[in-house]
């Protein structure tokens, strides 16, 4: 009986050391404030088999100092003109062109067109921004570029327009910048698309690359020449865009505005080929004359002449006139002087001020106004034309 109790005994005692001990516990969470225990991260139970032990990390929430910023693309401003308030259709009797357009540099407006949104062959008006993407790469005008037969026979059965150079002459990025404008050289495009991008193909991507940072979205180029292409095309309004650009630039406006220009020596030129610029010769002669007294009244500053059968004659000019800077493009004009006639034309009726009096459709030359649009019709090019065949070229070809 004794031992019976010494052990009922113990077992009491075991009750009542449990009940102090939780009732020390919850007197503990109490002033603690805690309603559980805190396990003991010591300690880790085993997982069953066959469970992912893989943590799954959260994604952080960065803080106020390292919150991440997302890169958002540069948008650059599109360089497309304004219609100016007073803008005019132009409409000349005596004009061969069938597009046009006259642009204020200044406020980037237009002040007077004619279809100048239709697209159009450029011929060598290419080279305006062939001119303008070397300009913007090249990081040393000394730089030279040796050319090969490769390079030069291709142009000698195309026919296109050479300044001159014969395989292992070695010529600068500046010599070549001038044979490609002046003489409109594609000797001069070809070297510096090689130089530059390493071949044509990848130059014209970066033509193409400036057309988009310019917002022109009606161009595209297949080559830096402006031999004809049917995918190879642009408007009137997209080359007096080029052309702005180019004067806004020291290097295209220095090229642009030359009469003529010297390279350094060549292997059959030891004296250097002297380029001298068709544009500027094409307007040897005349003059503008705004106000129709008889003086010139708007300087010539530079520009650049094109031509192939099917762009016929495309002239994009740059004048200074009263302060300000305007720039003409005329399309597909008759002849290489009727595309400065044309040209001169426009400056003299719709540059501000000017005195000449625009044929108006009221006026007693309606016989020519169905023929003026027919021809405005025939401008328009038909991009997915079934022909792939390039047109003969001739003694004027300058592409």
């Amino acid at each position: 009986m004794k031992n019976s109790n010494r052990k009922g005994g113990a077992a009491v005692v075991a009750v009542l050391v449990m009940i102090i001990i939780v009732a020390v516990g919850c007197a503990v969470m109490v002033v603690t404030g805690r309603k559980t225990i805190k396990p003991n991260e010591n300690v880790v139970a085993p997982m069953p088999a066959g469970y992912d032990t893989e943590t799954t990390v959260e994604e952080e929430t960065p803080t106020e100092e390292e919150e991440v910023v997302e890169e958002v693309p540069e948008i650059k401003p599109s360089m497309i003109p304004e219609i100016s308030a007073s803008y005019e259709t132009i409409n000349l009797k005596d004009s061969t062109f069938t597009t046009a357009i006259l642009l204020d540099c200044e406020s980037n407006e237009i002040l007077a067109g004619l279809k100048y949104d239709k697209k159009i062959y450029p011929a060598s008006l290419t080279k305006l921004v062939t001119l303008l993407v070397a300009a913007e790469n090249v990081e040393d005008l000394n730089a030279k570029y040796k050319f090969t037969d490769k390079d030069i026979d291709p142009l000698i059965e195309e026919n296109a327009s050479r300044a001159g150079f014969v395989a292992g002459d070695e010529v600068t990025m500046e010599d070549l910048m001038y044979s490609a404008i002046l003489p409109s050289g594609a000797d001069g495009t070809l070297g510096l698309a090689n130089a530059i991008a390493g071949s044509e193909k990848d130059f014209v991507k970066l033509m193409n690359d400036k057309m988009a940072d310019l917002g022109l979205t009606d161009t595209n180029f297949v080559n830096a020449s402006g031999l004809h292409d049917k995918q190879h095309y642009t408007t009137a309004q997209d080359m007096a865009v080029v052309m702005r650009a180019c004067m806004q630039n020291e290097i295209c406006r220095k090229v642009l505005c030359a009469s003529e220009w010297t390279t350094h020596p060549t292997k059959e030129e030891p004296e250097g080929i002297e380029l001298e610029s068709i544009f500027h010769s094409r307007y040897g002669g005349y003059f503008i004359d705004a106000d129709q007294d008889g003086e010139e009244d708007a300087k010539v500053l530079g520009g650049k002449t094109g031509f192939t059968d099917e762009a016929q004659y495309t002239l994009a000019s740059a004048v200074e006139y009263n302060g300000k800077e305007y720039i003409c493009v005329t399309i597909k004009s008759s002849e290489a002087l009727a595309a400065t006639e044309d040209t001169i034309m426009v400056f003299e009726n719709y540059l501000p001020g000017a005195v000449g009096t625009p044929v108006t459709e009221d006026s007693s030359e309606d016989e020519s106004s169905e023929d003026e649009e027919s021809k405005g019709e025939s401008t328009t090019i038909k991009i997915d034309d079934d022909s792939s065949s390039k047109a003969p070229v001739n003694e004027d070809y300058e592409s």
